[in-house]
């Protein structure tokens, strides 16, 4: 499928300690009111916050984690603190750049040259099980197969890298596509890139990932137990999922 999904000397250290960055800085406005006054990874879901969801998914491999934050950026500080969960955490303020790459880019100077790390969103859950897998691969994009008839479908090569991706068909629109999820590790070699300009003049950290893929491969990484929490109707279906689980435990 062409040379470049050879990377030479550009290989993972499967067992080095990460950094995590939250992305935390939305304003959660399909989930108004509920984020008027309560910030996105505050938001309970079963009974507990987002962000402490995510904190329990963090593979052992993560000792440390930056939170981007902006709205109602002092809740969520109260909240986590500087150790939660034992991992060491940092807050740094989204800047004039806006969207997924602007907020990453607040935690650029904080990072080493050719550093890896992991890359969440901080109003989704995920299984501790399939973040870990993430950290098999230099640089790795979460896809999962959904139905969201408006999302882009993603498309990978035979042997499992990110391509790019395509609207949806009309079969895929009703039996669902394989959809980004908004969890990478990449590395600091991101920042070379400008970033991606989107919808809004916002900058998008996929298709900034996307821009380099001809010198940075990325493996896709395929799950199953992903729960995005956008809207009322992602709220309602993940107390739903979390109810059944508890149902479910053995006594």
């Amino acid at each position: 499928m062409g040379p470049f999904f050879v990377a030479k000397n550009y290989t993972a250290n499967y067992n080095e300690i990460m950094k995590a960055i939250i992305l935390a800085a939305g304003h959660g406005k399909r989930l108004q009111p509920l984020t008027f006054e309560t910030p996105k990874p505050l938001i309970k879901v079963s009974g507990e916050e987002i962000i402490d969801k995510i904190f329990k998914s963090l593979p052992d491999e993560i000792n440390e984690v930056y939170i981007i934050v902006e709205h109602l950026k002092d809740k969520i500080q109260a909240h986590v603190g500087e150790n939660f969960y034992n991992k060491k955490v940092k807050f740094f303020e989204q800047g004039e750049k806006k969207g997924t790459f602007g907020a990453l880019y607040a935690a650029k100077d904080h990072l080493e040259a050719g550093e890896r790390f992991l890359v969440l969103n901080g109003d989704d859950v995920h299984s501790k099980e399939e973040l870990k897998k993430y950290l098999q691969y230099t640089r790795s994009f979460g896809v999962q197969k959904m139905y969201m008839p408006n999302y882009y479908s993603m498309q990978m090569t035979p042997d499992g890298y990110i391509i790019g991706w395509k609207p949806q068909t009309e079969e895929e629109k009703t039996s669902g596509a394989l959809v980004a999820t908004g969890v990478y590790v990449i590395d600091s070699y991101i920042f070379r890139h400008e970033g991606v300009v989107v919808f809004g003049g916002e900058y998008g950290l996929p298709q900034t990932i996307l821009a380099q893929k001809d010198e940075y491969p990325v493996r896709a990484i395929v799950t199953e137990k992903w729960i995005p929490i956008n809207s009322h109707d992602d709220l309602r279906l993940a107390e739903k999922y979390f109810k059944n689980l508890e149902k479910n435990l053995p006594n």
